[in-house]
This record gives structure tokens, C-alpha cells and sequence, in this order.
């Protein structure tokens, strides 16, 4: 006789920052699994705000169970979006979109490879508003961003 265990969902918050824009940037993610939570942050000598957002998904993603179901809060609308809306036409466009060049199209392809065989539920939170894992991996990020200025 197999049990089941019941798979917990992962939640995960994200941000990144960089000013100028673009310039140094900084990324964090906190991860809340199993009672426990997981920081992880980094930063990048020259990038942009969007590029740095999408980095802490990616690491995120990257340090959690592929079998296990997540929840990825994030206050970036390019993020959201790109995963939920524009991803898939991209891909069929060969990584063009119709408005011209795409941009990140390298983090665009290794998120696309990331969340292939996951079931992730994406969040849009609003940034600045309180929210104390959203304020928390925003002070991470932009504390990243300073310390590498």
C-alpha cells in the first residue's frame, strides 16, 4: 500500500532593483517551505529593473522541488505577464515578437525551460504598499544593488 503525502504549496516572493535604470541592480527571493524560509539574493554590475525581477524567479524556481506545487508573488506587471501571456507566442515566433526585439530573451528561454513541467500559480502583489514579504525581498534587493555600487 503507497501513501501519499500531501505536497505542501511553495510560496515565493520576488523582486529586484537596479538605479540607475539600467545600471547595478540587485535580485532576492524568499522562499516559505515547510515552516521554514530560504533567502536567496544576488546582485549584477550592469543590468536593468526588468532583467533582475525575472533573475529572482529563476533562482527561486531553481532552488525549489520541481514536484512541488508554487506560488511566485511578484510586483512586476513584465514578469506576470510575460509568463502568462506573451511566453508562448514568443516561443512560436522563434523568440520574435511583433513590436520589434525582444528583450531578456536569454532569462525569457531558461524561464521557459524552468517552468516547463512545473505547476506554478503566478501573483501580481502592488509593490511599496505594505506587504511584508514584498517589502522585505525589495530591502534585500536593494540593499544587493547599494552594497555593489
Amino acid at each position: 500500500m503507497t501513501v501519499d503525502k500531501k505536497i505542501e504549496k511553495v510560496i515565493v516572493y520576488t523582486d529586484g532593483s537596479c538605479e540607475p535604470n539600467p545600471g547595478p541592480g540587485g535580485w532576492a527571493a524568499l522562499i516559505l517551505e515547510d515552516g521554514r524560509e530560504t533567502i536567496l539574493k544576488g546582485f549584477e554590475k550592469e543590468s536593468t529593473n526588468n532583467r533582475m525581477e525575472m533573475t529572482a524567479a529563476l533562482e527561486a524556481l531553481r532552488n525549489i522541488d520541481p514536484q512541488k506545487p508554487v506560488l511566485v508573488y511578484t510586483d512586476s506587471q513584465y514578469l506576470k505577464n510575460g509568463v502568462e501571456s506573451w511566453l508562448k507566442d514568443w516561443q512560436a515566433k522563434n523568440w520574435k515578437r511583433k513590436g520589434g526585439v525582444l528583450m531578456n530573451i536569454d532569462l525569457w528561454k531558461e524561464i521557459s525551460s524552468e517552468i516547463k513541467q512545473r505547476k506554478i500559480t503566478w501573483k501580481w502583489v502592488r509593490g511599496h504598499v505594505g506587504n511584508p514579504y514584498n517589502e522585505r525581498v525589495d530591502r534585500l534587493a536593494k540593499q544587493m544593488m547599494r552594497a555593489r555600487k
